[in-house]
């Protein structure tokens, strides 16, 4: 069961009380997602900061039961720092406390306007971030895999189970046969993807993108992997495109790895519409394009995204 937001700011007051003796500050929740909560609060002599702390260690449910939110913790802590030194704005880190009542990232907390992203800087970020060569780490999301063809075959297996068990009924495969993608998709090129660039992980000042924070869905892969899951959410605009440097993004990918980038996002937009954030209209769209993506499409079909 997730706890309370009083049940978890209990808890991490009693880790700022002792990591940090004389704190007594408030904690001021300001952010909730599916597997944490983040506070802001003042540290001396840091200031403001925001503090990220998970509601259970592990989570399970649609995660899985191998998740480990430490592991993404210390994966945010490491790829922000990893960001900041290409030059991309991220929270200053501050420090990561991990004890058994409860862990919390600590970041430097950056104010914003609530502007929405420029298309332009979006487009400036993703080249950014896909052109630089990745960092040495394995990212959760992998889960372990050697490819991440691997990886993207396993998951989609697994969502479309949760999709059927969430639907009551079985989704005709059509041609496609998640347990033979692994070996079908290529590995590509090799880059750190973010995989969640929307407006609620960006801090915005006038359009300008001043912080960028939850890398829990990061991976290391093909651009196009996270270029397909932004399509699919309706977020990869012409403008966007023309900031990162190109609109024939897909242009190289076998069909295979076609259908399995956008099957991957169709998947999670059809789950998450069900059970993380209800929304029934766009829940049928999303299982609608699964149908779609899971169905022999026609040689050199363009896919349609998803829009809200």
């Amino acid at each position: 069961m997730t706890a309370t937001w009083e049940e978890l700011a209990a808890r991490v007051a009693a880790v700022l009380a002792a990591a940090h003796p004389g704190w007594r500050g408030a904690l001021m929740p300001v952010g909730r997602g599916l597997e944490a909560g983040v506070f802001r609060a003042d540290l001396e002599p840091f200031g403001a900061v925001a503090i990220k702390a998970p509601w259970r260690r592990f989570p399970g449910g649609s995660y899985g039961p191998e998740v480990d939110c430490r592991e993404l913790l210390r994966q945010e802590h490491a790829l922000a720092s990893w960001a900041g030194r290409l030059g991309v704005p991220v929270p200053a880190p501050v420090a990561l406390h991990e004890a058994d009542e409860q862990d919390c990232l600590i970041s430097g907390y950056v104010e914003d306007d609530g502007s929405e992203p420029d298309a332009a800087a979006v487009g400036r970020l993703l080249r950014v971030l896909h052109e630089a060569p990745p960092p040495d780490l394995v990212p959760a999301a992998h889960g372990g895999f050697a490819t991440v063809g691997g990886m993207i075959a396993d998951r989609i297996a697994r969502r479309i189970e949760s999709l059927e068990t969430l639907m009551g009924e079985r989704l005709p495969r059509g041609h496609l046969d998640p347990a033979m993608l692994g070996d079908a998709l290529p590995d590509g090129r090799r880059s750190l993807l973010h995989m969640d660039l929307r407006p609620v992980n960006l801090r915005c000042r006038d359009g300008r993108i001043v912080a960028v924070f939850d890398w829990s869905n990061a991976v290391i892969g093909d651009p196009a992997f996270e270029l397909a899951r932004m399509h699919e959410s309706g977020t990869l605009t012409d403008a966007v495109l023309d900031a990162y440097g190109t609109r024939d993004w897909s242009a190289h990918l076998p069909e295979i790895a076609r259908i399995a980038y956008h099957l991957d996002a169709a998947l999670l937009l059809a789950i998450v519409f069900r059970i993380g954030d209800p929304d029934p209209d766009r829940a049928a769209r999303a299982t609608a394009r699964v149908r779609e993506l899971l169905a022999t499409p026609p040689a050199g079909a363009r896919p349609t995204p998803l829009s809200g």
